[in-house]
């Protein structure tokens, strides 16, 4: 017998999870007729303002799921403030399964992503209604002064940490490239939290939430577009224009504090050769690797980019002759060693090892006034070592780097 697919059960488990802590509810806590009016309440605004933002957006590509896990938690906060907290855990199922209903069946993998952010976003419910209750199982009443307010801001405060602590976890170097994103989401918290606290006072003032919310979330895609514009989606590296963008700031700062700045050229040897071999689809899972590579292979304040086909620029403040040209041999050494396994233009499994890069180097302000005049010599000392031989750095007229191989 056939089972369904993993994303299908835990898509099925959401309606599930929410109908049982729906249904459970009344039993495991007392319940008044208020604390349904508000969550009935919470319920319709969220969705109103979900299918609102989604017929502003019909013509974009799907959001992403922290997008709308931001866009659910405001509400989700709000539930967790101001009703008791089965109630709120089930009103948060039931947003994630909505989204994922409306969302449709087309990508594998997106019922069990959004399951894992609903599971997360439950928790965060839990320790967001006992910062605002201080412990108490009964809806807490919101109180006009400082220990209220001061209960409402812990809730949100709880919500954010239990929400992140998985990603920050996992991912602590991304995380703070993430900074605009997360104060976008603290605003929505924010919104959610006075929701929350206010929403005794009636139905209107939750219903007055949507257009703030629905302005918060546009504000929220209108930054994802401008990273999406800036990064180059083979590699997750900065695009040739936004790369240019922050290499002219760098030397702007460079010429008024007098310090030096690096400039690589890299390209991929033979590439064409692995193409033809291996498919596009290998050699694009061979740049993504590599861009993958060069990050983990710079500082926090470098930047690297894809100039376009295989070559890539790396840009590194405040970096001498001998520390650009160590960086350049790290790299090269690195990218030298990748083991890359994906699947070629026949459907069998390959691993890509072997593939080597030739590097130019020049430095600020030795070889140029202007990042264009670093990367224009650069590019000629990157051509000077595929006549080499490949697979060697070439910068500050060296035949090789060997004299430059102390730790960076």
């Amino acid at each position: 017998m056939d089972h369904p697919p993993v994303w299908v059960r835990a898509g099925l488990l959401l309606p599930l999870a929410g109908a049982m802590a729906f249904a459970g509810a009344a039993r495991i806590v007392p319940t008044t007729s208020a604390d349904w009016a508000l969550a009935g309440a919470i319920l319709v605004a969220a969705i109103v303002q979900s299918e609102i933002t989604r017929r502003l957006h019909a013509g974009r590509r799907e959001q992403e799921p922290h997008s709308v896990a931001a866009m659910i938690s405001a509400w989700s906060l709000a539930a967790a403030v101001a009703v008791q907290l089965t109630l709120a855990i089930a009103l948060t199922l039931v947003l994630y399964t909505h989204h994922c209903l409306r969302r449709g069946h087309d990508r594998p993998g997106a019922f069990d992503t959004f399951a894992g952010h609903a599971g997360i976003a439950a928790c965060a419910v839990v320790a967001a209604h006992f910062a605002a209750s201080f412990g108490a199982w009964t809806t807490w009443t919101p109180r006009a002064d400082t220990l209220g307010v001061l209960a409402v801001a812990a809730a949100g405060a709880a919500y954010l940490l239990v929400d992140h602590a998985p990603g920050f976890l996992r991912h602590r170097r991304a995380f703070a490239a993430r900074a605009a994103e997360l104060g976008l989401e603290a605003a929505l918290l924010a919104t959610g939290a006075v929701v929350g606290a206010l929403a005794p006072g009636g139905v209107v003032v939750v219903l007055a939430a949507v257009p703030v919310v629905v302005m918060l979330h546009n504000a929220a895609l209108t930054e994802q577009l401008e990273d999406e514009a800036a990064t180059d989606t083979k590699t997750g590296l900065a695009t040739a224009a936004s790369w240019q963008a922050g290499a002219e700031r760098a030397f702007a700062a460079a010429a008024r504090d007098g310090r030096p700045v690096g400039v690589l050229m890299v390209d991929l040897d033979y590439f064409k050769r692995l193409n033809d071999t291996h498919g596009h689809y290998a050699g694009d899972e061979f740049l993504a690797a590599v861009g993958d590579c060069l990050r983990s292979q710079l500082r926090a304040d470098d930047l690297a980019g894809r100039f376009g086909g295989e070559e890539f620029t790396v840009l590194l403040p405040d970096t001498d002759i001998v520390a650009t040209m160590t960086a350049a041999e790290r790299i090269r050494a690195a990218i030298s060693k990748l083991h890359v396994t994906t699947t070629d233009n026949h459907g069998r499994l390959v691993v890509i090892t072997g593939v080597t890069v030739s590097i130019g180097a020049a430095t600020h302000p030795h070889h140029g006034a202007t990042a264009r005049d670093c990367l224009r010599v650069a590019d000629s000392n990157l051509y000077q070592a595929k006549r080499q031989g490949r697979n060697t750095v070439v910068g500050v007229g060296t035949e090789n780097v060997a004299p430059f191989r102390q730790p960076r």
